[in-house]
């Protein structure tokens, strides 16, 4: 079974974070139809398993854009993916 999933994030986005956050989230596996939208800070995408999810809201904490909601005690971001 295939499922979609809609992601609100915590950090607005330019295109050219779009592009980058685009470029990791191909990076893992199972991880189809991702579309961002940058004005409404949205990002959706179809996966297989649970955790695919999983695997995809890690990446999005890392990268500096954590699902709205989320409580965050200080967060060690990894890569930083735009100067903008």
């Amino acid at each position: 079974m295939i499922y979609t999933a809609r992601i609100d994030v915590q950090d607005s986005f330019c295109d050219g974070c779009s592009n980058c956050i685009k470029k990791e989230l191909q990076e893992l596996d199972d991880i189809k139809n991702i579309n961002l939208y940058p004005k409404e800070s949205l990002i959706t995408f179809n996966f297989m398993k649970v955790n695919n999810l999983s695997n995809v809201l890690n990446v999005l904490t890392e990268i500096g854009y954590p699902e709205k909601g989320d409580r965050l005690k200080e967060i060690a971001i990894t890569k930083l993916i735009c100067d903008c």
